[in-house]
Parts: structure tokens; sequence; C-alpha cells
């Protein structure tokens, strides 16, 4: 009896003491609520690339030149932008193009869908409060950051519906180098401070309007 039970005590702690299971897939796709988040999005050599151009990028629009929200912007540091390209214009730089074509190999946006995207590099401090985008069908996130240290903030919260945010029970997900987020029902959500340790937060930011298609 007592020789079955360390028998299968051992089998237990030997699967306990298992290495877990690797999660340096080519891609990861999480499905957390109405939020997608998948990791190493584009293959490394089209990300460098991008990342590249994107931090050569220059970004003189203010908040106040894009006509952001008291409320969402009131409270943080500066956001500075670059301008925007719309995806049917011929004036579209070839490293965003291959961005837009991945967004549509992967179906995160129809291939008649208008999008709209540019640069955005979040300065020390800086962050966004609570909105909805509820005019767009789908907005995009793609984090450019190399490194990104976890408490560094600059974490982007989403709240599955009305309920959830009235109690204050928010998911959060963190930067990552390739890593894209989809917002497609435009749900309540926000960004969190970034550190006044923490460098520049560069992101592409990608909007397909309601209404809007080639």
């Amino acid at each position: 009896m007592k020789t079955t039970f360390r028998k299968k005590l051992s089998k237990f702690v030997m699967r306990r003491l298992d290495p877990p299971p690797s999660t340096d897939f080519a891609h990861t796709l999480l499905l957390t609520g109405q939020i997608m988040v998948r990791d190493k999005f584009l293959p490394e050599d089209q990300f460098i690339e991008l990342q590249r151009w994107a931090y050569q990028t220059e970004t003189p629009y203010t908040r106040e030149d894009r006509k952001w929200s008291e409320v969402i912007k009131r409270d943080f540091g500066e956001n500075k932008a670059s301008r925007q390209w719309a995806s049917n214009h011929d004036d579209v730089p070839p490293v965003l193009q291959k961005f837009i074509t991945a967004l549509r190999d992967a179906e995160i946006v129809k291939q008649n869908d208008l999008i709209h995207i540019g640069v955005y590099r979040w300065e020390r401090l800086s962050g966004m409060g609570m909105h909805e985008d509820s005019h767009t069908d789908t907005a995009i996130t793609f984090y450019l950051n190399d490194v990104w240290n976890k408490n560094w903030g600059g974490d982007f919260v989403y709240y599955e519906g009305k309920q959830e945010l009235a109690l204050g029970l928010g998911r959060s997900v963190t930067p990552a180098a390739n890593r894209v987020v989809v917002n497609h029902s435009t749900i309540d959500h926000k960004v969190t401070y970034c550190a006044i340790t923490a460098p520049d937060r560069v992101t592409l930011q990608a909007f397909v309007y309601k209404g809007q298609t080639h």
C-alpha cells in the first residue's frame, strides 16, 4: 500500500516538475473577450523594417491638432502623431503598405476597408482616458518598442461590457514588440500612464471608420 502511494506521488511530482510548454510560437493568437491580440504578427525582417521607418518618421501633430476630446487627454502628458495615410492613396509608404497587406491577409480587416494609419509617440506620463472609438468599425494598435518593462505602464485596458465598466473590472494588455491589438467592437478602453522612467512608447495606430470603403 505504501509503495503504491509513493509511486503515485512520484508520478505526480514529476508531472509538476515538467517544464511548461513553450509559448514561443511563430504566431500566438489570443482571443480575450472582444479584443483580439496576436503576437509576432510580422516576420522579423518586416518588423525591423517597419520599426526603423516609424522611429525616423516625424510626429509633429499634437492632440490639439488632432482635436482630441478634453475628457481623454486632460490628465496626461503629450502624445504626438505623424500624418495619417489613407490606404487608397498613392502616397502610402511601401513599408506601411506591407503592414496593411498583412492585416488583410490575416483577415483582421476586409479587403475593401479604407484604412487610416500613422505613427503615435507616447511621451512620459502620457496615456488616454476612457473612450469607445465609437466612430470606428475597427481600431488597431501595433507595438514597436523592442523593450517595454511591465512597470512602465502604457497598458491597454478594456472592459467587456457596461457592467464590467461600472464595477471597475477590466482586462489589460501590456505593450510587447510585434504585438497587434484589434478592437472590432469599439468597447470602452483606456491607456494607463507611461512611467516617467519610460522611453517614448511608439505605436502604429490604424482605424477603419464607419461607412468608409474603397
